[in-house]
């Protein structure tokens, strides 16, 4: 398998990028490389930045067999993730000519939830988030909670409500960014 790295555009060797963005950037793009190589008939990856007018562009392309799914477990982690960054992400996979995944980071960061924002929730709320934190699915959560899938994902759109994000993912790092313990 050959991993073919594009030379940055020269706008983005001349310009500073924030380091967490940068930090973050490097995570997606390993993330998105190691996504593709769970499919069987990669030859190559190509992976390039590219700045544009609202951020940094992720190329991911490769030439295998085109099956990656949207709906892969390992496709919602780099989605979340992604998401957490205020970014979007998407994925074309065409059936015998390869897979494009396209990741936008813009170039500063969310700013970090204020500890007061997590006095929103319920004491079962913050037992839920924390284990969202730690990267557990509802499945698990309700068995940790000792609770029913049903209400792990009512306190989950609760959850996204009250702390005004779209994404498990942005909740996670929101709640990681702040100074307070959540239980």
């Amino acid at each position: 398998m050959t991993l073919e790295l594009v030379p940055p555009d020269p706008g983005l060797r001349t310009r500073l990028l924030p380091s967490d963005i940068a930090h973050a950037a490097r995570a997606v793009a390993r993330g998105g490389v190691l996504l593709m190589l769970e499919q069987d008939g990669i030859g190559r990856i190509r992976l390039q930045w590219k700045l544009t007018g609202a951020g940094l562009l992720i190329s991911l392309r490769d030439d295998g067999p085109g099956r990656l799914a949207a709906d892969a477990l390992t496709m919602h982690r780099l989605a979340d993730r992604v998401a957490s960054l205020g970014g979007a992400v998407s994925l074309d996979a065409v059936p015998g000519w390869g897979t494009h995944i396209t990741v936008e980071l813009p170039l500063t960061t969310r700013q970090a939830l204020p500890a007061d924002a997590l006095h929103a929730l319920n004491p079962r709320e913050l037992q839920v988030l924390e284990q969202i934190t730690e990267g557990h699915r509802n499945r698990n959560i309700a068995e940790a909670l000792q609770i029913s899938e049903h209400t792990v994902k009512y306190h989950v759109r609760n959850i996204l409500e009250k702390l005004k994000v779209d994404s498990r993912g942005e909740a996670a790092a929101l709640a990681r960014g702040t100074r307070r313990p959540l239980v």
